[in-house]
């Protein structure tokens, strides 16, 4: 008969069927951990915040990005995107107010938009009355088979 617990530990510690069963239960934690861990990487969804007050708005920002913003490389040509920033607000179950903000592609009215701002400040700066007519290079290839180039 096992008279005292450091007997019965011994005694199990001997026993290789103890460690395949203590050797199950630390593989099927660490699988349960990674699990749940992963499950919870993602952002919130607005059930898991609470309710949305006002759903995704503009705010008038704009921005570019694209594949280096490293200012030693500041004059190599790239091909850049324009961002344009959105917000909403979500209210919590506790009724604390949340804003999430999100950087999206911007559309084109939008890109429109910055242009035609940027031809006004341009010639508000040159005192001209509006900035020369470009082309676009899908009309300019147009133009020149036109005459013959």
């Amino acid at each position: 008969m096992i008279t005292s617990l450091s007997d019965a530990l011994r005694d199990a510690g001997a026993s290789p069927v103890f460690w395949l069963v203590l050797a199950a239960a630390l593989v099927i934690a660490i699988v349960g951990y990674l699990l749940a861990r992963r499950g919870g990487l993602g952002a919130p969804d607005a059930s898991e915040g609470g309710k949305v007050v006002s759903d995704w708005t503009p705010t008038g920002r704009i921005d570019f990005a694209g594949p280096s913003m490293d200012a030693t490389t500041g004059d190599t040509p790239a091909s850049f995107y324009l961002q344009a920033e959105d917000i909403r607000m979500l209210v919590s179950f506790s009724g604390i107010e949340r804003k999430e903000i999100r950087w999206r592609k911007a559309t084109l009215s939008e890109a429109k938009k910055v242009v035609n701002v940027f031809h006004r400040q341009l010639a508000s700066q040159t005192g001209s009355a509006a900035p020369p007519a470009v082309a676009s290079p899908s009309e300019a290839t147009t133009d020149d088979a036109a005459r013959g180039e």
